[in-house]
């Protein structure tokens, strides 16, 4: 048998052989995957706020079937994922253990569907019904069944219309990009926004809704040791704060947060050839949850702040140690000049950044996704270990 292969030309363009599926079934694949990945994060995100620790517990029934809880659902898929470790991904996050079908009946059964509605326009059983002919025809495609091109103007049409409401949520859960004023009298803001320390500013930042609150933590990476080698050559190793230790060392924090995410400035080299660069923590909450926890929340966050400030310490003193939060990290920094053009500074530092894997805690969405469009255009949805698309230009 003859597999042939894609042509991708110098604008990376893609030639398929003619003999490979249609395209409309790419483009079904592509819907899916994404719609029922946005799913996930919704139900994960609604049951999270609305029972902390306790969302694994949740009980659900697929056609009538017998009541299961969500952790003892997936524990079993788990378990058998294990058996073939050496395929694919080795995914542990829970909610991404789930069909479609059951995320539907979860959503739409009567002891939750009170904690969703609100995000759909439409009745109950009109709205189920939608997400089943969508899955329908995901069940098509996941067993090899023909699809006709007729299908995928229904999947994009149902998409619409269940999902508005739950992609205009999506969005102000990934996206606070409005600072808190100043003169905000709430006492979640009075108590949290004179923290901080030399180290770490917090600023605090809503959604558009204003029912999305992101605490963001912004750390000054301090410089443990700096080596120059060569002319133009800097070494330097660097504190790292380890974001998924956070959530390990901080259960109320960890059971209140909806997620945390963290995103590396871009970095430059003062007039000393010291390296400047910071890493912004995006702790978010649910505001309902964090004005009715503030107080544990603020403890948490100050008390996560006299550790990071020890063990900064500490490394500052002995660059070989490792703390539980904070841990040394080398970078570094070199001029680049080709022959006949204008130079500049590179530089080196990929390991600030903590990659997602798969024992993180399932708070911990990995590095933080700058997207306007979170259904059809991220580039990497939370608890995936790997990108599955590239990322568009403002041209494209």
């Amino acid at each position: 048998m003859e597999w042939k292969q894609e042509n991708i030309n110098h604008e990376g363009l893609v030639k398929l052989p003619k003999r490979w599926l249609h395209i409309h079934y790419y483009e079904a694949l592509n819907i899916l995957f994404r719609f029922e990945n946005s799913l996930r994060i919704f139900v994960y995100s609604v049951l999270k706020n609305e029972f902390q620790h306790d969302w694994l517990r949740c009980n659900f029934s697929v056609n009538g079937g017998e009541n299961k809880s969500i952790k003892g659902v997936v524990s079993q898929r788990i378990k058998q994922a294990e058996s073939f470790g050496y395929l694919g991904f080795d995914i542990t996050a829970p909610i991404m253990h789930l069909t479609s079908g059951e995320l539907v009946e979860i959503i739409t059964s009567e002891t939750y569907w009170p904690k969703f509605k609100r995000y759909f326009k439409g009745k109950k059983d009109i709205i189920k019904n939608k997400l089943l002919e969508i899955g329908t025809i995901r069940n098509s495609l996941a067993h090899f069944r023909p699809i006709k091109p007729d299908d995928i103007g229904l999947i994009k049409q149902n998409s619409r219309h269940t999902l508005i409401g739950v992609e205009e949520c999506l969005t102000n859960i990934f996206s606070q990009n409005f600072r808190v004023p100043t003169n905000t009298q709430d006492e979640w803001y009075k108590e949290i926004s004179t923290l901080g320390t030399e180290l770490i500013n917090i600023e605090p930042f809503f959604s558009s809704d204003e029912l999305w609150i992101n605490i963001k933590l912004k750390f000054s990476i301090p410089i443990l040791k700096n080596e120059k080698i060569g002319e133009n050559f800097y070494s330097f190793t660097l504190a790292k704060i380890n974001t998924p230790n956070i959530l390990k060392e901080h259960n109320e924090l960890s059971k209140f947060v909806t997620y945390i995410s963290e995103n590396v400035s871009s970095p430059a080299l003062n007039e000393d050839f010291d390296i400047n660069i910071s890493k912004d923590l995006h702790v978010v909450f649910r505001k309902d949850i964090l004005s009715q926890n503030y107080e544990a929340i603020s403890t948490e966050i100050k008390d996560l702040l006299i550790k990071i400030s020890e063990e900064c310490d500490l490394l500052q003193q002995d660059n070989l140690a490792r703390g539980k939060l904070v841990e040394p990290t080398p970078c570094s920094s070199w001029w680049y000049q080709p022959e006949g053009q204008d130079g500049s500074w590179q530089h080196h530092y990929t390991g600030l950044n903590q990659a997602y894997e798969p024992h993180h805690p399932v708070e911990y969405w990995g590095q933080h996704q700058f997207t306007s469009d979170v259904v059809a255009g991220s580039k990497r949805y939370p608890w995936m270990p790997a990108d599955i698309s590239q990322v568009e230009g403002f041209g494209d």
